[in-house]
């Protein structure tokens, strides 16, 4: 037929072509779109669409029905659908060598490519294979329509006109609803963000508060999206993702967020202050369900954020959504936490039974590879939530404690005794710990492991069976001077605050040329302020969490215990201060040990510096540059700090320092000279040691090279830095790119 003239279905065509634009539609309909988010409705509307291209493309020139074919073809997302649009493609072709009419052939062949436009893959931008498809579509119907009779052509451009005549009522009442629900909306959105602050902050009266006004916002804008005149919208493809996203984030959310804030009415965490060393289990107990109801609404919160993301929304709204699902998301397991806290709490505050915890107080003047070292420790005994402490001494009368001083053993963890059992822990002959263990306890750089090794000893030293294991250094120390007040300690001139603690316990305390006298000072200071904790009102728990928390992540302040369920809560809460894991990302990690018996270590500066590349095939290469300066003088000092038991000049520093890495060590240089190290494996990782000498002023370098393969895709870079003395003594810079 020559292009240009009308195209009348005789006969029996019209049915046939009416027959294969069902058989289009029907098919099209199983491809899976979502034009509008309603199964209904969009199986109803690309059927409909695909049959009217199919029956248009009946009178379409034979070229444009090829073209059609091609591009579907050319863009399918499996061989078997470009196979499809290659033999629609033919059809057509035929349909034009042939100069034959075939309106049938037209249909088959735009049947083909309505099949394949419907499953094409995404790829480039989001949504340009639905541009491309519905473009080429269009077309096809437009210049099919175009041929075909002009009564044909009325009625179809008619009921097309009304079809975006409609369409544009519609988003006219959609727009209207949006504009009235749109200050309820921000306003939902303003305080289910400040809700969750709260929440964080552990201010419950003003979470629930929050969560209140949030709920009633919230149903009051899906009162105002569900109006009659926002309903029509539904049936406009995109705009109905959009429209059903903002009702059903705002009737779900007012839902999570109503019950949210009736579980928070019912909650005071308040009621758990210590109070002269006692704690209300029954108080702890009542608020297991509505942390319970609570984790439950923020659970329903993310889901409804869930289940209106679409890639289709606009850009400001999937903003706003991904912004509150991530509070969401950092919320779930914050509440999480806290349900399994207060579920847990009763019987490590003796609910159950008594509980016994040991308590370990530590200086990082003489650096252990956990942080500093053992002076002072306590024992806390709980009775049905009333604490006290039951025991405190030295490390000294634990090394001389028990029936068998000499005849002491621990079994493991077995790591431990691996790598650090040389140091006292277990005799090759033996098998049985020195008797001076509990000084060097501290060295494994994973609390876990020191905590387990703490437990099988204490009872062999004096003590008793323990539940757990707690550390405490002197920042952690310090915060808690800030809860009791200042303390008054006989031969020091100034009270003891929470100001200048860690100065006096790292430096200052070295001043007293006593040593007994300076010992004698360190058990009244810890002494005291236990005694002082268990006698007076601590702060509420979101206190106690804001001020500890940032020492428990920094491992100044960690907890061990025997209860898996226990241990995993303080793992949860980032106390249990295990040496990480690298799960196949990079790492770096450097400890240092004290080997020459003084307090030295406040002097010590330590710099580290990590540069890695990482080339195709997830090979990296890697420096690390530690740098160490002993700032000690050579003398003006007591002997106890500045000298030494290894025969070396005052002030001069030996330390035992362990370099972990992910990668393998190529070489190691220490002042651009190479040296040998101490290679083994620990908790997945590599490490390096050795003893080094450092003299008074000197700085040493010690640098290594790596190499290695890591998981592909894993990126991240682990890191562990050892706390040592004063909290700018350790920096670090990492470049990893």
């Amino acid at each position: 037929m020559p292009a240009g003239r009308h195209n009348r279905l005789r006969g029996r065509q019209p049915l046939v072509v009416a027959s294969i634009a069902c058989v289009a539609g029907v098919l099209a309909s199983f491809a899976g779109l979502h034009p509008t988010g309603s199964t209904v409705v969009d199986v109803a509307m690309v059927a409909v669409a695909g049959g009217a291209v199919t029956w248009a493309a009946a009178s379409a020139p034979w070229w444009t029905v090829l073209v059609a074919c091609g591009i579907a073809a050319a863009f399918a997302g499996s061989v078997v659908w470009m196979a499809v649009g290659l033999a629609g493609a033919l059809v057509a072709f035929y349909v034009g060598v042939n100069e034959r009419s075939m309106p049938w052939g037209r249909s088959v062949a735009a049947l083909a490519a309505v099949q394949v436009f419907a499953r094409l893959r995404e790829f480039g931008l989001f949504g340009l294979s639905a541009i491309i498809a519905l473009a080429t579509l269009v077309l096809l119907f437009v210049l099919g329509v175009r041929r075909r009779q002009r009564a044909v052509r009325k009625r179809v451009w008619l009921w097309a006109g009304s079809a975006m005549a409609a369409g544009v009522l519609a988003l006219a009442g959609l727009a209207i609803a949006g504009l009235e629900a749109r200050a309820p909306l921000e306003e939902g959105n303003r305080q289910a963000h400040a809700g969750l602050a709260a929440l964080n902050n552990g201010d419950i009266p003003a979470a629930a508060a929050a969560f209140r006004a949030a709920a009633d916002a919230f149903a009051n804008a899906d009162g105002d999206l569900s109006a009659p005149w926002a309903q029509p919208s539904r049936l406009v493809p995109v705009v109905a993702q959009n429209r059903d996203a903002l009702s059903g984030l705002a009737a779900q959310g007012a839902d999570a967020l109503g019950v949210a804030a009736d579980a928070l009415a019912g909650a005071d965490p308040n009621t758990l202050r210590v109070v002269n060393g006692q704690i209300d289990l029954n108080a702890v107990r009542a608020l297991v369900q509505p942390f319970a109801n609570l984790r439950t609404a923020i659970d329903d919160m993310g889901s409804a954020i869930a289940d209106v993301r679409s890639p289709w929304l606009v850009a400001p709204l999937q903003d706003r959504l991904s912004s509150l699902g991530n509070d969401v998301v950092k919320n779930k397991t914050r509440a999480e936490n806290a349900l399994l806290a207060v579920q847990v709490a009763p019987d490590m505050l003796g609910g159950s039974g008594v509980r016994h915890y040991f308590v370990a107080f530590t200086t990082p003047a003489e650096a252990r590879g956990l942080g500093g070292f053992m002076g002072n420790w306590a024992e806390l005994t709980i009775d049905n939530g009333h604490i006290t402490m039951s025991k405190f001494g030295r490390h000294t009368d634990l090394s001389a404690g028990g029936p068998n001083p000499t005849g002491r053993k621990i079994t493991g963890p077995a790591e431990f005794i691996k790598h650090w059992g040389r140091f006292g822990f277990v005799d090759p002959v033996n098998a049985t710990t020195a008797s001076d263990v509990w000084a060097n306890i501290t060295m494994a750089p994973d609390f876990p492991s020191v905590a387990q090794v703490i437990a099988e000893l204490y009872p062999q030293s004096g003590g008793r069976q323990i539940d757990g294991v707690f550390y405490v250094d002197p920042e952690a120390m310090a915060k808690l001077v800030g809860i009791t007040g200042p303390i008054q300690v006989g031969g020091v001139a100034e009270p003891i605050t929470k100001d200048n603690l860690v100065q006096f316990i790292v430096k200052d305390q070295y001043q007293i040329t006593a040593n007994k006298q300076r010992i004698e000072l360190l058990d009244v200071i810890a002494r005291t302020v236990v005694e002082k904790l268990f006698s007076s009102a601590l702060p509420p728990p979101a206190e106690l969490a804001r001020m500890f928390g940032p020492l428990a992540r920094q491992g100044r302040l960690m907890a061990w215990s025997v209860n898996p369920t226990e241990e995993d809560l303080f793992q949860r809460v980032g106390m249990a201060g295990a040496f990480p894991q690298l799960n196949g990302a990079d790492g770096l990690a450097v400890t240092i040990d004290n080997a020459s018996g003084n307090k030295i270590d406040a002097y010590l500066k330590v710099d580290v510096k990590y540069d890695a590349i990482r080339s195709t095939g997830d090979n990296t290469t890697g420096t690390a540059t530690i740098t160490l300066t002993n700032t000690a003088p050579a003398s003006g000092l007591p002997g106890y700090v500045i000298g030494n038991a290894v025969n070396l000049p005052e002030g001069s520093n030996r330390m035992f320092l362990t370099v972990y890495t992910a990668l393998a060590v190529a070489d190691v240089k220490l002042d651009g000279q190479t040296i040998g190290m101490e290679f083994s494996q620990a908790f997945g990782w590599n490490s390096a040691s050795t003893f080094l000498d450092v003299a008074p002023g000197q700085a040493r370098v010690l640098t290594l090279e790596l190499h290695g393969q890591l998981a592909p895709g894993v990126y991240q870079l682990v890191t562990r830095t050892q706390t040592l003395a004063l909290p700018e003594t350790l920096k670090t810079s990492v470049e990893h790119p």
